[in-house]
């Protein structure tokens, strides 16, 4: 029998290993769409993060784990805005790797996250939080551990397997220059 303690010595190591970047920041007060810099502040203590600009405003450009991914701000006013969400997103160049029906099983299986090949047939991934009214920071950073989570396990049952299936080499994913597609307003 195999004994419990083997499975929790490193999920509580694990656990106090994140402590020290959560200590180093404040998690008190309320996120909004108009809350760029602290959405970046929290989403470093998970990796790198750069602010962007273009003509449909601000977004962010982050790693974490190796996965390149964004962070756009949606439903914005005219003035990008007082956004109601963002919406995170990785994608990955497939080449014909990734299949319709392996999207379509993520989706089926998973409550948090759509995933689906996009219009150059990239394997993709996004997940969208609602801002609306303000949402507390540990409820954010909660959202960004579930996003960490997600994109991880995409990775590793979609990805990666999808990749290894074609013959290819597991790449990284695709490096934005901008978030694709249209991002509302």
């Amino acid at each position: 029998m195999i004994s419990v303690r083997l499975f929790a010595v490193p999920a509580l190591v694990a656990l106090l290993g994140t402590g020290p970047v959560l200590a180093q920041q404040s998690l008190n007060g309320t996120i909004t769409g108009n809350d760029v810099d602290r959405i970046a502040e929290l989403a470093r203590a998970y990796g790198t993060i750069e602010r962007r600009e273009d003509e449909d405003g601000v977004w962010l450009r982050g790693e974490m784990d190796g996965i390149v991914y964004t962070i756009s701000f949606l439903n914005c006013n005219d003035a990008h805005q007082d956004c109601t969400s963002v919406q995170f997103r990785a994608w990955w160049e497939s080449n014909g790797a990734h299949s319709m029906d392996r999207m379509n099983q993520w989706n089926r299986d998973r409550r948090f996250s759509a995933a689906y090949l996009d219009s150059n047939n990239n394997a993709t991934i996004e997940w969208d939080v609602n801002l609306a009214g303000g949402v507390t920071a540990t409820n954010f950073d909660d959202s960004i551990q579930w996003w960490q989570a997600v994109v991880r396990q995409f990775r590793e049952q979609v990805v990666d397997p999808g990749f290894a299936a074609a013959g290819m080499s597991t790449t990284a994913p695709s490096t934005p220059s901008a978030p694709p597609a249209a991002r509302g307003k």
